[in-house]
């Protein structure tokens, strides 16, 4: 239900937002003055790309705080689990995974309420990483690229099963790319 309400305001943000373009951009042509044009017309252009941009800077410092990689910034992770994704599988791990050699994975397990910091790499192309919660909603993603290690935090506050997925196309087996952990 909340997700509704968010597309549908979003939805009523856009629409005012293109009728307030085009009603600026109609109503400041340049035209004599006999056909109801402005002298000026770049007076009213630039008051609305200011408020435009004013607008989006209060969006923005509102909504950028509270995504994930600033959400758990000033606390330090209880835990940390090394993901390194490859065609067509996730290996999870406590320790550090070795790209030469990177064994078999872990069974991994959270605690409710433990801030857990997923060290998320990929042992050839680019994947994507994404934590599905037990009513498979999802939970939190980030990339998995070669040759760098994407950090991502989250404290799980549902016990249960969560899945990771892969959320970028890397081949044919893409939609096999599947792996589990348990938050008890």
């Amino acid at each position: 239900m909340q997700h509704t309400s968010i597309l549908l305001l979003f939805l009523a943000l856009a629409g005012a937002a293109i009728l307030i373009f085009i009603y600026v951009f109609r109503t400041s042509k340049n035209a004599n003055s006999d056909e109801g044009g402005m002298t000026n017309a770049l007076r009213k252009r630039f008051w609305f790309i200011l408020i435009l941009f004013i607008v989006l800077g209060i969006f923005a410092s509102v909504t950028i705080p509270k995504s994930p990689y600033f959400l758990f910034a000033d606390e330090q992770p209880s835990r940390v689990v090394h993901i390194a994704a490859a065609q067509y599988y996730f290996l999870m791990s406590n320790e550090a995974i070795d790209p030469k050699n990177p064994g078999a994975g872990d069974t991994i397990e959270i605690n409710t309420g433990e801030l857990v910091e997923f060290r998320v790499t990929s042992l050839d192309v680019n994947h994507g990483f994404a934590i599905y919660g037990p009513n498979n909603d999802i939970v939190a993603q980030t990339q998995a690229m070669p040759g760098y290690v994407n950090r991502l935090r989250w404290k799980f506050t549902t016990p249960g099963t969560y899945n990771i997925l892969c959320l970028e196309y890397c081949g044919n087996g893409h939609q096999l790319m599947k792996s589990t952990f348990t938050v008890k």
